[in-house]
């Protein structure tokens, strides 16, 4: 340690750096003191493939030995050692979810409670069967008894309430030009194919993933109680709906560039530009600000204006149903689920096995009760004092990091204040929050997956 304190004193010669810099370099002499034992992270070199020429391919020479002993399980459709992580977690979190779940006695209301119940009802795989289709059918039944645009746009607000974004959908986002501020963003949604190009392309591939995708609502329909004949009929109605959607969207090469998808609009602009839809309605029932909102694609909205005053009622009524179907899929029987597997898991996918269904259930609680399920999780895996080292390396880390930026002599000093600005805007977050979510309001029991899950995206 003597030797240490030297070496820091040799190096920095105000006594403010040198106090500041010593304490991040001794803290990161007890961090590896501490951690000396745990696994070592960083660049793999088992996983270079020695053999191949790191000229002709990098991704062989530096993956393909990992990859070689790794190949994808039969219920991914990708691997890598970031997804290899994400499922040893997940079998960290089956420790806490299996336990929290095995009592029904936990206080109304605690975290134990809300994880336990969510998690147990979608685990309880012969209820949900022998449930069928029966939690969508008041939805359903609601769709069929529109009467009017107004109990339409109503609808299309009911699905968003349960993350079923159709035909557009509304999310909140850092706004583009002010990343300090959240605002409302507008997006297109509402396709059942990945994107345009499996509507309009004519190479073979497109052309079979729509004929697949055919058969595919189809069946969806059927499963739902449609005669073969009417089930046809309404798969080629939502054909033609989504693709008039799709012709008006933006193509992958054109999302990928951020001013293609940077509109930002006022509030009576977005009336003015869809004009059929009652946004003081949907803002108010949804309890959004009359501001400035980002409208990703204007094209999109306008043709989702269009079909608003032109697509029949009888249409929007199978379009929305199938949405729902296809949206709840993963809360309905195994028959939908599989059926669901079947195109967009196997076919498009390429994965060969359905996931187990506790790792579903895992990831549904985890996307749901993400911050519930998470204190559960630091408690048992990540204790306060591993979080308190890790701050107060950060906090080091950012004392040094303003020393060398005021110490930096080729910088000016009106870009050394910008600098210092800018650092100081820097919001470092490990680990877990200081001040949880609090879900306790939301009505969750063992009785219904499905009500479960509405519930729960309701309050997110």
């Amino acid at each position: 340690m003597t030797k240490l304190i030297s070496h820091c004193n040799n190096i920095f010669r105000s006594q403010e750096t040198f106090m500041r810099r010593c304490a991040f370099l001794l803290s990161m002499t007890l961090y590896f003191s501490l951690f000396a034992h745990a696994e070592q992270h960083g660049i793999q070199v088992g996983d270079l493939d020695r053999n191949a020429d790191p000229c002709t391919d990098f991704f062989q020479y530096s993956n393909d030995t990992w990859r070689s002993q790794n190949p994808i399980p039969a219920y991914m459709d990708r691997w890598s050692r970031r997804w290899q992580a994400g499922e040893k977690a997940k079998d960290q979190l089956k420790v806490i979810l299996d336990d929290v779940s095995s009592r029904t006695d936990w206080p109304r209301g605690s975290v134990e409670q809300l994880v336990g119940d969510y998690y147990g009802s979608c685990m309880d795989e012969s209820r949900v069967n022998k449930l069928g289709i029966t939690p969508a059918q008041p939805m359903l039944r609601d769709i069929e008894a529109m009467k009017n645009g107004r109990d339409l746009q109503q609808m299309i607000f009911r699905l968003h309430q349960l993350g079923v974004f159709v035909p557009f959908g509304l999310v909140s986002a850092s706004d583009n030009h002010n990343p300090s501020q959240t605002i409302a963003k507008i997006f297109a949604s509402g396709l059942g194919l990945p994107d345009r190009d499996y509507y309009l392309k004519t190479e073979p591939r497109f052309r079979e993933a729509r004929e697949k995708y055919l058969v595919h609502v189809q069946n969806m329909f059927k499963l739902a109680g449609y005669e073969d004949a009417k089930a046809k009929a309404a798969a080629k109605t939502v054909f033609e709906l989504e693709k008039k959607l799709a012709e008006n969207s933006l193509d992958n090469v054109a999302l990928r560039d951020p001013q293609q998808t940077d509109h930002k609009t006022s509030f009576a602009d977005l009336k003015k530009m869809v004009p059929t839809f009652e946004w003081d309605t949907y803002f108010s029932a949804a309890n959004i600000p009359r501001v400035d909102l980002n409208v990703s694609e204007p094209k999109f909205m306008a043709e989702v204006d269009r079909q608003l005053r032109e697509i029949s009622l009888p249409d929007w009524k199978t379009y929305l149903k199938w949405q729902l179907l296809h949206g709840q899929a993963d809360v309905l029987s195994d028959a939908f689920v599989n059926e669901n597997f079947a195109f967009y898991g196997a076919y498009l996918s390429g994965a060969k096995e359905l996931k187990p269904r506790w790792k579903r259930c895992a990831e549904s609680t985890d996307q749901l009760l993400g911050e519930a399920l998470g204190k559960m999780y630091v408690e048992k895996y990540f204790p306060e004092d591993a979080k308190a080292r890790a701050q107060v390396m950060v906090s080091n880390i950012l004392s040094a990091m303003h020393d060398t930026i005021e110490g930096l002599e080729w910088m000016s000093p009106e870009t050394k204040k910008k600098a210092l600005e800018k650092l100081s805007t820097f919001n470092p977050k490990i680990g877990y929050p200081d001040k949880w979510k609090d879900y306790s309001s939301i009505p969750l029991s063992r009785e219904s997956f499905w009500n479960n899950e509405e519930a729960a995206e309701k309050w997110n």
